[in-house]
C-alpha cells in the first residue's frame, strides 16, 4: 500500500504554508504602521497649528502696527482680552467678545467695534501716570484667523452664532508686550551748549527714541478649560518686531474705564480725532 502523499497534498500544504507566512508578514507590517500612524498624524496637526500661528501672527502684528481700527474679523474672532495693571495702579478688567458665550471673572465688557481690539493690543507695556509708573499686561484669546471657513463664528438662521462652527477651531493666547526705547546711546551735547543746535539736536533723538517701539507677541496653544479654569497647553512662540510710529491717543477714557488707549499712527501726520 502506498503511504507518500500525493503530489497534490503536497503542493497544496505548500500553498499553505506560504499564506501563513505571507498573513504574519502583513501583520507584522500592519502593526507597525498602526504604531507610527498616530506620531504621524501628530506631526501633521503640529505642522498645521505652527502655519496658522505663523498667519495670524503676521496678520497681528500688521494690525497693530498700521494703527487699524476698521478690521471687522478682529471683533468676529476676538472671544475675550484681559488687561491688568500693577504698580502705581492696580487693576483688572476684562472684556467680552460679541460671539463668546463663556464665563468671565467680574463684569466683562462687550467688545462691540474692530478699534476696540487694536486699541487693547496697542497699549504699551510700561505706562507713567501721575500716580507713577503703571505696568500694563494684556493677553488676548482668540479663534483662529486663518482657519477654514466651516470654523467661522457667522451667524446663522437665528441671528447668533452656531456653536457647532466654533467647537473644533483653533484657540489661542496671544500676550502682547510693546515698549519704546532708545535706537543708540546718548548723545553728547558739549560742542552745541547753550546753543540752539543742542535743542534741535536733543529734540530730533527724544522724537526719535519715542517713535521707535519694540513689539512682542508671545502665543500659547491650544486653549482649553478645565471647570472654570482656562488653561493652554505646551506650544510656545514669539514674534518680534520694530515700529517706527508715534502713538496717538484714541480715547482717555476707554469704555468708561477712565484710561487712555493709543495707537500707532503707522506714518501718518494728520493727528485723528478723539473717540468720546
Amino acid at each position: 500500500m502506498n503511504t507518500q502523499p500525493s503530489i497534490g497534498r503536497r503542493v497544496a500544504a505548500f500553498t499553505l504554508t506560504e499564506i501563513a507566512l505571507c498573513i504574519a508578514v502583513i501583520g507584522i507590517a500592519l502593526t507597525a504602521i498602526i504604531g507610527v500612524l498616530p506620531s504621524g498624524l501628530n506631526v501633521q496637526r503640529q505642522n498645521r497649528e505652527d502655519t496658522l500661528i505663523a498667519q495670524d501672527a503676521q496678520f497681528l502684528m500688521e494690525s497693530i502696527r498700521g494703527g487699524a481700527l476698521a478690521i471687522g474679523d478682529l471683533t468676529n474672532q476676538v472671544e475675550y482680552i484681559v488687561w491688568r495693571r500693577r504698580g502705581a495702579v492696580t487693576s483688572e478688567d476684562y472684556f467680552r467678545g460679541p460671539t463668546f458665550t463663556e464665563s468671565l471673572p467680574g463684569s466683562p465688557m462687550m467688545l462691540t467695534e474692530p478699534w476696540q481690539v487694536t486699541a487693547l493690543l496697542s497699549v504699551p507695556r510700561y505706562e507713567v501716570t501721575t500716580a507713577g509708573v503703571v505696568e500694563n499686561e494684556v493677553v488676548a484669546q482668540f479663534r483662529c484667523f486663518s482657519g477654514p471657513f466651516t470654523e467661522k463664528s457667522y451667524k446663522g438662521a437665528g441671528g447668533l452664532p452656531d456653536p457647532a462652527r466654533t467647537a473644533t477651531a483653533l484657540r489661542y493666547l496671544v500676550s502682547v508686550d510693546s515698549q519704546s526705547g532708545p535706537s543708540r546711546p546718548p548723545l553728547v551735547l558739549r560742542g552745541y551748549t547753550n546753543t540752539l543746535q543742542s535743542n534741535i539736536v536733543a529734540r530730533q533723538q527724544l522724537q526719535l527714541d519715542r517713535s521707535l517701539n519694540e513689539m512682542r507677541l508671545t502665543f500659547q496653544w491650544p486653549v482649553f478649560r478645565i471647570g472654570n479654569d482656562i488653561r493652554t497647553g505646551n506650544n510656545r512662540r514669539t514674534f518680534r518686531s520694530t515700529v517706527m510710529a508715534d502713538r496717538q491717543v484714541l480715547t482717555t477714557n476707554f469704555m468708561g474705564t477712565r484710561r487712555p488707549v493709543f495707537r500707532f499712527n503707522g506714518g501718518r501726520t494728520n493727528a485723528p480725532k478723539l473717540i468720546p
